[in-house]
């Protein structure tokens, strides 16, 4: 690599990082706002204590709580450290769509597809937490999810007349419904033999979400990831006594953060991972 390619990466990856943290902040807002049934526009931000409203000087990703040391300036009370760290985290997420080898979205425009990207990231890192934090799932959240994944490639269908194009279209409306009959009989059944609920509505909407970007490979890897993962967890923490017999536990979050892997890392890179098998990332 030249030191100009290195130049432009470096920018681009800045630039990404920046407008991350920047969309990590609005997450913010959602997560806390959502499960209050408040508005995500008004009014604007503020402290949750004193609710004294926070100027725009004070209100810069990263920045305004390591130069407030973590304090509001009005009350001086303490401001979460989740803020700063959920706006990381997104800016590293976005710097990493840069190189996401995702082939499940068809498009003749990067700039297209960096924006597509980055909603989706967007709405299933959003959809991590919350149902991390409050073991809910969003309805509204969700579906702007499903109806984007599905319009997306409604139209294109629409539009184009490379058949194998078309046929990866077909493919991901066909996984959408999948995914959520899959989950909706995962609850029944699992509904009937331990006689409660054993599956949230929530799951089954977003693995259809994930069905309609990911295709059907993709949601396969998603969902497979997922199981694999929670069993771990769960099990492990059992064993530790962390967590209790037939304690709730936020599948949709696992299902989330699947995703956003599969997405970013490709099919092939995530197959090669479960395999231990060694792939270049950034070819």
């Amino acid at each position: 690599m030249s030191n100009y390619q290195f130049e432009v990466s470096a920018f681009n990856n800045l630039i990404a990082f920046i407008i991350g943290t920047c969309i990590g902040s609005f997450v913010n807002v959602i997560i806390h706002r959502f499960p209050l049934n408040e508005s995500v526009f008004h009014p604007r931000s503020h402290c949750r204590n004193c609710k004294s409203i926070i100027p725009w000087y004070r209100n810069i990703p990263l920045l305004s709580w390591l130069m407030l040391r973590g304090k509001c300036s009005k009350c001086n009370s303490e401001i979460s450290v989740i803020y700063p760290l959920t706006e990381f985290l997104f800016g590293i997420l976005l710097m990493l769509n840069n190189y996401c080898q995702s082939a499940n979205l068809i498009t003749i425009s990067p700039i297209l597809q960096k924006i597509m990207s980055g909603l989706l990231l967007s709405i299933l890192f959003s959809l991590a937490l919350i149902d991390y934090i409050y073991l809910w799932v969003p309805k509204s959240i969700v579906n702007v999810g499903i109806i984007t994944g599905l319009t997306y490639q409604t139209l294109f269908m629409i539009t184009t007349t490379n058949i194998g194009s078309l046929l990866l279209a077909s493919e991901h409306i066909i996984a959408a419904f999948l995914g959520y009959i899959t989950f909706l009989l995962i609850s029944k059944i699992g509904s009937y033999i331990f006689k409660k609920p054993s599956m949230g509505m929530g799951d089954a909407k977003i693995a259809a979400l994930l069905g309609a970007w990911l295709g059907i490979k993709g949601l396969g890897l998603s969902v497979w990831l997922s199981f694999f993962v929670s069993g771990i967890i769960v099990g492990v923490g059992l064993i530790l006594k962390l967590i209790k017999p037939g304690q709730l536990i936020p599948f949709g979050s696992f299902l989330s953060i699947s995703g956003i892997m599969v997405w970013v890392l490709g099919d092939k890179l995530v197959v090669s991972l479960i395999l231990l098998k060694p792939l270049d990332f950034f070819n």
